[in-house]
């Protein structure tokens, strides 16, 4: 295992007691698993991505879900873009909902696993075979401005990186796509897929969860720290404060000191099935969701 810097300290004893013991809510609607969420803020809403080929959307508060968009394939993954809604299908299509109708393109010859808004407010899709686009917009209508070929396998997650966009994909791999539109090699993280990369700017290391169950942090290519964090695929990680949040396939939701990487605690019980999905929102982007194939979704006051 490679040695731990001096990256982090120890962690507050008391920070362990501020856990949600039980959900706020438990929505369920979907007939199969729930794969992706997201936050829309204009709407107070989560936006939920699922195996029925359902996107839907739960009000703040509600437990009824509305469908905005229905097909015969999967949705993988879901995103807001200002006043837009947008959903990756199986197909390759993406379906994009706006306040009065709805639309579909044909971007990708592969299923969509990614879909992400930057800084600059640019979309990115990426897909099942890591193909990679950026899009523009004008007004309600999209322009898919360039595409790019990458070995990365299935492109999983997209983040943002001070060069420019960090990409996770099904070779193990991450790696950074500069402004200029450069594909800069990243790091062999995991053996297998590659589920999320994140930059932790104020240790300017990368976090990273693979389908080997293990938390990865390091500075460019130098491996800093491996932990094993769940009994197999570490499918999602996101930050809250100085907390790191993971879940996986084993059931499990989690919670990590970015000071120190200790395990802080976890969720009692959250889900019954693999746990696939996981968002920060709410009217004050305090509440935790999460979705599992045991097609439930969960809202957690943090």
């Amino acid at each position: 295992m490679p040695p731990t810097y001096n990256l982090f300290r120890s962690v507050n004893p008391y920070f362990c007691r501020m856990f949600p013991q039980a959900p706020l809510l438990t929505l369920r609607g979907h007939q199969g698993a729930v794969y992706d969420l997201a936050w829309d803020d204009t709407d107070r809403s989560w936006v939920s991505a699922g195996g029925d080929g359902v996107v839907a959307r739960w009000s703040f508060g509600n437990t009824d879900g509305t469908a905005l968009f229905q097909h015969t394939s999967p949705f993988f993954a879901v995103t807001v873009w200002d006043d837009l809604v947008l959903g990756g299908n199986h197909t390759g299509e993406l379906f994009v909902k706006t306040p009065d109708n709805h639309t579909v393109y044909t971007p990708h010859k592969a299923p969509i696993f990614a879909l992400f808004v930057d800084g600059q407010n640019r979309l990115w899709s990426g897909d099942g075979a890591g193909v990679v686009g950026m899009w523009w917009r004008d007004g309600h209508e999209l322009r898919l401005a360039q595409q790019w070929n990458t070995s990365l396998g299935k492109i999983r997650h997209f983040s943002s990186h001070p060069q420019g966009l960090l990409m996770a994909g099904g070779s193990g791999q991450w790696c950074v796509l500069d402004e200029a539109g450069t594909l800069h090699p990243g790091a062999q993280a995991h053996a297998r897929s590659c589920y999320w990369a994140l930059h932790l700017e104020a240790k300017n290391v990368v976090l990273s969860g693979g389908q080997d169950g293990q938390l990865h942090v390091q500075r460019d290519e130098e491996s800093l720290l491996i932990l094993n964090v769940h009994q197999s695929a570490v499918y999602r990680g996101l930050t809250h404060g100085s907390t790191l949040w993971t879940c996986g396939r084993d059931k499990d939701v989690k919670a990590w000191s970015l000071d120190s990487m200790d395990a802080l605690d976890k969720l009692k019980l959250p889900h019954t099935r693999s746990v696939n999905a996981m968002t920060l929102g709410g009217p004050d982007g305090t509440h935790l969701a999460t979705g599992s194939d045991d097609r439930s979704i969960k809202v957690w006051a943090l």
